[in-house]
Parts: structure tokens; C-alpha cells; sequence
């Protein structure tokens, strides 16, 4: 029941993504505006939700008419690591929602990336590095090509030093 709930968490969580997505500014000369990739990713979090709360119903079923004591690997539980790693998704988006406008997005992509790295124990100098490269690569492909409006921050006085 555990990858059910985590599946409809999932499902919400998509739901509150294209929500969010739909109040971005649209531009007048575009047909698609900021809000498609966050609508992708919300549409991707409901699909693949709603596949594992089918499938962790369906194996339940399964389980239901097998007997769980015939084939103990059914029976085992899964850790409290696993489950503490299915809910760093959601709790990223929701950190990114509420921190992005003050930090910035480079910064709060920065800040989770570093932070699921070190988790999966990842080396901290690999960790740091990596977040820095890639929180930039996505900040600059989303605000100077795509032309995505990502916030700038109160922190840095609303703009970063080297980006003009």
C-alpha cells in the first residue's frame, strides 16, 4: 500500500505542477509559453504516478490470492531508506515553490541537487561540483534560449552578478 500512497502522491503532486504551470505569463508571440516544460513534468508525475499506484494495487491483488507466506520476498518491507528516497521528489518541488523566489533558481537548484547528491552519498566535492555545473547549465538553456522567466532572487539583489 506504501507505492500506492506514493503513487497518488505523485498524481497530486502532478496535478499541483500544472496548476502552478498555468498561472506563468504567456508570451503574445509564441504558441507555447513557460508553462509547457512544468506542464510536461506535471503530466509526467500523474502518469507515472498513476502507474505505480496500479501497479502496487494490482501486485496486491496478486499477493492477495497467492499466499504471502508461499514466496517471501512478497512479505518483506520495504526500508525506511527507501521509503524516506520516494518522498525527496516531492519535497524538492515544494522546497523549489517556496524557495526559488527568494534564493533564485540557479541557487535553489543548486541547493537540491547538492542535497540529493549527498544523500545517494555521493563524495561532497563530486556533489558541489556537479550541482554548480548542471543548476547552470539549466538555468542558462531555460533563460537565455528558451527565453523561460526563471526567478532571479531577492538574495543577489535580484539579479546575479554575472549575468547582465
Amino acid at each position: 500500500m506504501r507505492d500506492f500512497f506514493a503513487g497518488m502522491g505523485f498524481v497530486i503532486a502532478g496535478i499541483v505542477t500544472i496548476i502552478t504551470a498555468q498561472q506563468f505569463p504567456t508570451l503574445p508571440s509564441l504558441q507555447y509559453g513557460p508553462s509547457l516544460f512544468p506542464s510536461l513534468i506535471g503530466g509526467g508525475f500523474c502518469l507515472g504516478g498513476a502507474v505505480l499506484a496500479f501497479n502496487a494495487l494490482w501486485l496486491r491483488k496478486k499477493a492477495v490470492v497467492q499466499e504471502v507466506h508461499d514466496n517471501p520476498a512478497l512479505a518483506d518491507p520495504p526500508s525506511k531508506k527507501t521509503n524516506w528516497a520516494m518522498l525527496l521528489p516531492p519535497i524538492s518541488i515544494v522546497f523549489y515553490i517556496l524557495a526559488s523566489e527568494y534564493l533564485g533558481a540557479m541557487l535553489t537548484i543548486m541547493v537540491i541537487l547538492f542535497l540529493l547528491m549527498l544523500l545517494r552519498k555521493t563524495s561532497p566535492y563530486i556533489a558541489l561540483a556537479t550541482s554548480v555545473a548542471v543548476s547552470s547549465a539549466i538555468y542558462f538553456i531555460f533563460s537565455r534560449y528558451l527565453l523561460v522567466p526563471l526567478p532571479q532572487g531577492v538574495l543577489l539583489g535580484g539579479s546575479l552578478p554575472w549575468i547582465s
